[in-house]
């Protein structure tokens, strides 16, 4: 874990097509790695407050996996705030990696020039690669995110807004069957993909063209490189058009060729779409799942069969959304109904869930008392039979008896057919909210969320009709 405030150690390649070694780089091998892309703009006050804590789930996720951070590195944007999560967190951090263009940045105690940044403080260590533009240092660092992952592990992508650079960096991340955490209402690219429209073309072309001079133009751009680093391969940069040619119309094809690749690979990929209003703790859910897998395994694990066996300490399961978020892929009308119905339902529907299991765990493990006492019965009844003039067998077999007849009776009534109850109507609720004709305006959705939380709470509170 790097020391607060003292900086990155700065590893330099000799030439772009350098080889990538891990250990030459002072990077560990055999590690999943978790890229966060995101806009290198500054987040609104109100914005930045609600990813922060976010992020910091993030971070503390990936060192419980023991996985590599891989960023932009500049202290700008949402690195920044990585930068910052990693300082809050108490216990340690994972190791935050950087990669840019050394024409870029501004190295170690180095002032920044015109079209430069800082390095954020905060990362451990970062790779600087021969280059004077943003994009070209994208070979070694996909290089260099093999290095880290190997053969044998992960890579994990999270992106946080983004921009134009980020929707080239997705196309390599998901060309390669590799998993993909969108966090919604985060603006830019994230939005985009959350509605279903991931393939809207820009109309500027300096969009496109991540080479400004200005440290506005650079930190904007800087950002979009963390939204390539855990993509393995290599990517081109865009090619300058020919004198002939006008830039616009080369560049606008060639980033509508680029979202159409993008559509077609978030509809077909491993995608995953959490709104920021759903919380830290379901980020940190899809992380786990993700990060602890073989490489190719489905970002979304099969949910395990039920356990018969009760467990003597019951633990209450994760929460997990009735209808997998992703779905507003492909049905981008439903995305409000759904974002309201996990909101307002899933939470109830979870407690009433975790309620009834916890009730059938006691159940069982009743049962496998009382069958328990039921061999205690039997055992010494043949202990009677045998020790015939011994008193003791007697007497407890009359006990194990009255046990297994008291433990058989209470379990017969050990379940909570009201929780049960509860859980069905509110997933009924549930799928009844979905299949509603959109709102026509805000008001019309407004008056609907307020019917919902009103369902919601007669069904968690009232009594249950049993007929």
């Amino acid at each position: 874990m790097p020391t607060a405030g003292t900086g990155p150690r700065v590893r330099r390649l000799a030439h772009p097509d350098a080889d990538i070694r891990a250990r030459a780089l002072g990077l560990p091998r055999g590690r999943p790695v978790l890229a966060v892309f995101g806009s290198a703009d500054a987040l609104s006050t109100d914005l930045a407050a609600a990813v922060l804590p976010v992020l910091r789930a993030v971070l503390a996720t990936a060192a419980g996996s023991d996985a590599v951070v891989v960023t932009a590195g500049a202290d700008v944007g949402v690195t920044h705030l990585v930068g910052l999560a990693a300082e809050s967190l108490e216990g340690r951090w994972p190791r935050l990696v950087g990669v840019a263009p050394s024409g870029r940045v501004a190295a170690e105690d180095a002032e920044p020039a015109a079209g430069e940044v800082r390095l954020n403080v905060n990362h451990d260590t970062a790779v600087l690669v021969p280059g004077s533009k943003w994009g070209e240092e994208l070979p070694a660092l996909f290089r260099a995110v093999d290095a880290v992952t190997g053969p044998k592990r992960p890579a994990l992508a999270v992106l946080v807004g983004g921009g134009e650079v980020a929707r080239a960096a997705l196309v390599d991340h998901l060309g390669r069957d590799r998993p993909l955490l969108v966090l919604a209402g985060t603006g830019g690219l994230a939005d985009e993909i959350a509605s279903g429209k991931p393939a809207t073309a820009p109309t500027a072309e300096p969009a496109a063209t991540p080479d400004a001079a200005t440290p506005d133009a650079a930190a904007g751009v800087e950002g979009a490189v963390a939204e390539v680093e855990t993509a393995k391969g290599s990517t081109a940069a865009i090619p300058a058009p020919p004198a002939a040619t006008p830039a616009g119309s080369v560049t606008q094809a060639v980033v509508a060729e680029r979202d159409d690749d993008l559509a077609v690979l978030v509809r077909s990929g491993q995608v995953a779409v959490v709104h920021l209003d759903e919380g830290a703790d379901k980020v940190a859910a899809v992380l786990r799942r993700v990060l602890g897998n073989r490489p190719g395994a489905k970002l979304h694990a099969d949910v395990p069969p039920p356990a018969v066996w009760p467990r003597v300490r019951f633990r209450a399961p994760e929460p997990h959304p009735v209808i997998d978020p992703g779905y507003v892929l492909d049905y981008p009308l439903l995305a409000d109904a759904i974002h309201e119905a996990n909101q307002v339902v899933a939470p109830v529907l979870h407690e009433c869930e975790v309620a009834a299991l916890r009730a059938r765990d006691r159940a069982r493990l009743l049962v496998v008392l009382a069958i328990a006492a039921g061999f205690g019965t039997t055992v010494f009844a043949a202990l009677q039979v045998w020790l015939r003039d011994e008193p003791w067998p007697g007497v407890l077999l009359a006990v194990s008896g009255a046990a297994a007849a008291v433990l058989a009776v209470v379990a017969r009534s050990g379940e909570d057919p009201d929780a049960k109850v509860r859980a069905e109507q509110l997933r009924a609720l549930y799928f009844d909210h979905l299949a509603a004709p959109p709102a026509v305006d805000d008001a019309e959705r407004d008056e609907r969320a307020r019917e919902l939380a009103t369902a919601v709470a007669r069904l968690r509170h009232e009594s249950v009709s049993r007929t």
